[in-house]
């Protein structure tokens, strides 16, 4: 149970709160299983091989923003707990410009693999489906985050009630480790 002795109790003695935190967990993993096939088609159809112009110098930077972001959507979790509204705020915007920071770079780095790479190269392609897959999933974490934050205005969350805040969060730090997988299967591979 989760504390809340006001929750209703549903079918199986579940909660609210229980079958949420379920159903984004199911979620979470079966995007997970998505990001393991790309990696798995990348490595059978290519094996280690990647052209020697990619740019691997700006993708340590990408992951130097994301990681950065998950640092602030850490601390955006841990104001909330403490009830602390203003710091819940602040770190969320600082954790979506560093998304939006993310997403200009990979625009950037895009604009010169299209010319070095190529879309239509057996790497290009690999490569652009699987960045292409996770700037999608990162725009969703933006937007998730964007909700949060209005509702977070409006005094949505508190310290003993803040799941919209724990769900956004659980899925920005998901889409935080698939860019990680989608670094060392691209890059450093």
């Amino acid at each position: 149970m989760s504390g809340h002795s006001h929750e209703a109790v549903y079918e199986g003695g579940y909660t609210r709160l229980q079958i949420n935190r379920m159903g984004l967990w199911f979620f979470i993993i079966s995007e997970a299983f998505m990001f393991l096939a790309l990696h798995a088609y990348r490595l059978l159809a290519l094996g280690t091989f990647k052209p020697e112009d990619l740019n691997v110098s700006l993708a340590w930077v990408m992951t130097g923003v994301l990681l950065l972001s998950s640092v602030t959507m850490h601390r955006a979790e841990k104001a909330i707990a403490r009830g602390h509204t203003p710091g819940l705020l602040r770190n969320l915007l600082l954790t979506m410009g560093l998304g939006v920071a993310f997403l200009a770079i990979m625009a950037y780095e895009w604009s010169i693999a299209f010319r070095d790479i190529g879309f239509s190269s057996p790497y290009g392609s690999i490569f652009f489906m699987t960045t292409g897959t996770h700037a999608l999933h990162l725009l969703s974490g933006l937007f998730i985050l964007a909700l949060v934050y209005l509702a977070a205005r409006r005094g949505a969350y508190r310290s003993e009630d803040h799941w919209g805040v724990t769900a956004g969060a659980l899925y920005w730090h998901f889409v935080d480790v698939v860019w990680l997988s989608v670094f060392l299967i691209l890059y450093l591979v």
